[in-house]
């Protein structure tokens, strides 16, 4: 009688973790996540925030990263934009950094001397091929640094036929991006892991939101209006 009842008590245990994990974690339509996204984004716009941004690299993911990409970026409102890129790996380090000050436009390398730019604006833009499923989740509401956040989860699925001289090969690409929002609609953090299905390789880029209204910026001081050639 008492192994009955203690397994029944398993059971039961075993039954509400499964329903709890359940009642949170759920499909959602395309048209709910992208209105959420926007709000979040639409919010960016009147906000002065510092957004902290890590690329690592893992040829094995079991393994410690081979290269480390930071980048920094700070808007103060209204037209104002610092930028700071670092790259850590075993060939180089390397480190550029601009400035916008709502006029002109500074660059410096490696801490060096400032530079201002003279040059045209710049344009970049992602494109994909291939036949692409996307699937949107709200994962859970967490606790994130003392704030009620809400988790979702954006994964794309791209198949693509890569050709040789005598071969063809299906190549799977998966592309992981979770989202933290707090309450107030404000992105706080995203973990994008993109990985190709059967390699060990792995990319994981963490952006952490910091908002901030007493970052300031100010125009660089530069010894000479020395033009900068290449692209900033």
């Amino acid at each position: 009688m008492k192994v009955k009842f203690s397994y029944t008590i398993f059971f039961a245990i075993i039954l509400t973790v499964f329903l709890n994990v359940s009642a949170q974690e759920r499909v959602i339509e395309e048209k709910e996540f992208m209105g959420i996204h926007a709000g979040a984004t639409e919010n960016l716009k009147g906000k002065t925030y510092r957004l902290i941004k890590t690329e690592e690299l893992f040829s094995d993911r079991r393994a410690s990263s081979q290269r480390v990409n930071i980048n920094i970026l700070e808007i103060v409102q209204p037209n104002k934009r610092r930028e700071v890129e670092e790259i850590k790996s075993q060939e180089k380090n390397a480190k550029t950094e601009r400035i916008w000050d709502g006029k002109s436009l500074f660059i410096r390398e490696n801490d060096g001397d400032w530079r201002k730019y003279y040059g045209g604006n710049s344009s970049s833009g992602n494109y994909v091929s291939g036949r692409i499923t996307t699937i949107y989740k709200f994962i859970e509401k967490t606790n994130l640094n003392g704030q009620t956040a809400s988790i979702y989860e954006v994964e794309m699925n791209r198949k693509a036929n890569k050709f040789t001289q005598n071969s063809q090969l299906e190549v799977h690409y998966i592309e992981k991006t979770r989202f933290w929002i707090n309450e107030d609609g404000n992105f706080l953090k995203t973990i994008k892991e993109s990985e190709i299905a059967g390699s060990n390789s792995l990319t994981r880029e963490t952006s952490i939101y910091e908002y901030n209204p007493n970052i300031k910026i100010e125009t660089p001081i530069i010894k000479s209006e020395q033009e900068v050639a290449e692209k900033p």
